[in-house]
Order: C-alpha cells, then sequence, then structure tokens
C-alpha cells in the first residue's frame, strides 16, 4: 500500500468519488455534487466536464425546478454507451450478464461446462467469454469481471484450484483472458461476488454466505467490508465428521464429500441426508461465532431443493443457536454471483479512469 498519495492519486480518486455520487443519487446538480463531495466548485466542474467529455455521463434538463433565471440541469449516469461485464465459472454451468454503469443489467447470457481436463475448461472459458464480448463490441467495455469457483487469488489473478478438474493448479486466468478478450479483467473468488451484490445496498451487518452446490464456498462482511485473503476462507475440505464418509481428497469426513453425496442421494438415502444437515449446521454456528455475524445467506444451486431441507437445516442448526440470535436466510437463484462480479468490475473501471 503507498504511503503517500501525490496530484495525480488525489485526482483520480476525487473523480472516482464524483461518479460514484451520481450513480448514487441517480440525477443530481452540480451544486449537489460540490456540497456531498466537498470539492471546490472548480475542482468539481474540471472533472464532470472531463466525465462528460468521455461519455461517462450526461445532463438533462430538470423538469421540477421552479422560479425565475437559468434552469439548472441534473446530471446522470450515460446509460447506453458503457457496458462491463460479468463472467460466473462455474462446474455446474457458465453465466454471464452485461451491464451499464447504472448498474442494470442489459443482457444475459449462459451455456454449459464440460470438461475432463484443464485444457478443456479452459476452452470453454475463453469460448464462452469471447462470444459475451463479441455480443457487445458495439457498446464501450470498460472491464471484465470473474467470479471464479474453487480458491483463488484475486491480488494476483490466479486460479489455483478449481473443482473437478485435477490439472488445474495455479492457473494466470487473468492474464490468459486480457490476452484473449484486450480488455482490463478482474478475478474474484465466487462467493464474495455473491455477497458483494447481496450488501451493495445495504452493508454494515457482520454477514456470512455459503454457496452450496457439490461444494461449497464461503464469504464474509465485516463491518460493511468483505474480507480478502487468499485460502481465508476455504472450508470444502475441512472436516465435517470425525472419520466420516470418503472425500476425492483422500481425508474423509470433509464438508464437500457430504455435499456431493447430498446431492446426489437426496430423494433416498435419508442417513445421508441427515449427516450432511449436521455437518452444515455446526459449520454455520461455528462461522457465525467465529466473525461475530448475525445474518448467514445460504445461497447456491442447492437451493433449487430448498422445500427438502430448509425446515430440517434450521432445527438442527437451532439447537446450536439456541438463543435464535442469527437470521437465516435462503437465497435460491445464483444471478447475484454474475451481477457481483460485473458490479466489482464497474467499480474497478470508475477508481481507473483517469482525468
Amino acid at each position: 500500500m503507498k504511503k503517500y498519495m501525490g496530484l495525480e492519486d488525489m485526482s483520480k480518486v476525487n473523480c472516482s468519488n464524483v461518479l460514484n455520487v451520481i450513480r448514487e443519487a441517480k440525477e443530481i446538480s452540480r451544486k449537489e455534487i460540490s456540497d456531498v463531495t466537498g470539492l471546490s466548485w472548480g475542482g468539481m466542474t474540471k472533472i464532470v466536464n472531463k466525465l462528460f467529455e468521455k461519455g461517462y455521463i450526461e445532463e438533462e434538463k430538470n423538469t421540477a425546478a421552479t422560479g425565475v433565471g437559468r434552469t439548472p440541469g441534473v446530471i446522470t449516469i450515460c446509460k447506453d454507451r458503457n457496458v462491463v461485464i460479468g463472467l460466473d465459472i462455474n462446474n455446474e454451468g457458465l453465466v454471464g450478464c452485461a451491464i451499464n454503469l447504472a448498474g442494470e443489467v442489459l443482457e444475459e447470457y449462459s451455456a454449459p461446462m464440460k470438461f475432463t481436463n484443464k485444457e478443456e475448461l479452459l476452452g470453454n472459458i475463453i469460448s464462452f467469454a469471447s462470444h459475451v464480448v463479441k455480443e457487445n463490441n458495439n457498446k464501450n467495455i470498460l472491464g471484465i469481471g470473474v467470479a471464479m469457483q474453487g480458491m483463488v487469488d484475486s491480488a494476483k489473478g490466479i486460479s489455483i484450484k478449481f473443482p473437478g478438474c485435477s490439472d488445474w493448479e495455479n492457473v494466470a486466468i487473468k492474464n490468459i483472458l486480457e490476452n484473449h478478450l484486450h480488455y482490463p479483467v478482474y478475478i474474484e473468488h465466487d462467493p464474495n461476488c455473491m455477497l458483494y451484490a447481496v450488501i451493495y445496498n445495504n452493508p454494515g451487518e457482520n454477514c456470512v454466505l455459503f454457496r452450496i452446490d457439490r461444494s461449497i464456498g464461503m464469504a464474509v462482511t465485516v463491518d460493511g467490508n468483505v474480507l480478502q485473503g487468499n485460502g481465508l476462507l476455504e472450508v470444502a475440505h475441512s472436516k465435517g465428521k470425525h472419520d466420516g464418509i470418503e472425500c476425492q481428497c483422500g481425508k474423509r469426513g470433509c464438508v464437500e464429500a457430504y455435499l456431493k453425496a447430498y446431492m446426489e442421494n437426496k430423494d433416498s438415502d435419508n442417513s445421508i441426508i441427515k449427516e450432511t444437515e449436521e455437518v452444515i449446521s455446526v459449520l454455520m454456528y461455528n462461522m457465525s461465532q467465529v466473525f461475530n455475524a448475525t445474518k448467514i445467506i445460504l445461497a447456491g444451486g442447492a437451493m433449487k431443493y430448498m422445500s427438502v431441507f430448509e425446515e430440517s437445516i434450521m432445527n438442527t442448526f437451532r439447537k446450536y443457536d439456541i438463543h435464535e440470535k442469527i437470521n437465516v436466510v435462503f437465497l435460491e437463484g445464483d444471478k447475484n454471483v454474475v451481477y457481483g462480479a460485473a458490479m466489482i468490475a464497474v467499480q474497478e473501471a470508475i477508481d481507473s479512469i483517469e482525468v
């Protein structure tokens, strides 16, 4: 982290602040921008004019204004020129979206995921990403946010491990995609993307999110910030039960082993279902205590079967949370993952604007 900030850094921070204020307000006057940001009239005007010049914002007549004299205009985000792309790379399938700087989803995309090795998996990703970019090449693409399943080093843009792909190891996915697509690419762990989308308009609460499919990913917010750290929140191969069922990693009793068995036997083997619900409930409670969380969000592909296990999971969980201090939310659908990836890329794009 820099120990100093020069004029160039300060200019970028102010520009980012101005554009974020306009995005959040939806429409705002120049005076209000100056008041909210604390910038001088001259400093604000310089930034606003540059944002007009680059096509990030536009000005409309303020129809609500009354009185004599010049009618001040209202400034809004330009919604039809700039786009950011989001991609969700998951072994259950590929999902994409294009959004504008206002956060509105313009288009959605999907494709199946079939692979037996690293080469095939990488081919799937590049082909899908190229298709989504091509569909939006009539717009000004500012960046691409990628939600990656498995272990991720987002700072280095590396996908360390990917579930179900044994020869996938320390793949420089950011550099690979940037070389193929020729746009800035930002890589993030998929549960972090989902949680970022969930808390975007409601930050502040300590929250733990579990994305549950045949594997499990975890994301955490503390004081409104999504925790970052390579391998910090990897729980898939933590011990769910001593001497439990065998996992593909070679250990016994992993949380992931129980999830895989659950997804394959949810309608038949009642003992597996009961054991899995106990393992998940213990994990939920332990993590809520570690991070002093008041909310737990269960999300992911397993939520398709929410009606099957919601009541039993809650009954098991309340054996530990006896005072019912923790709010548990079941979030059906995975669209928050790709939307969160896109929103992270939006912020990265805004922060990189040169004035």
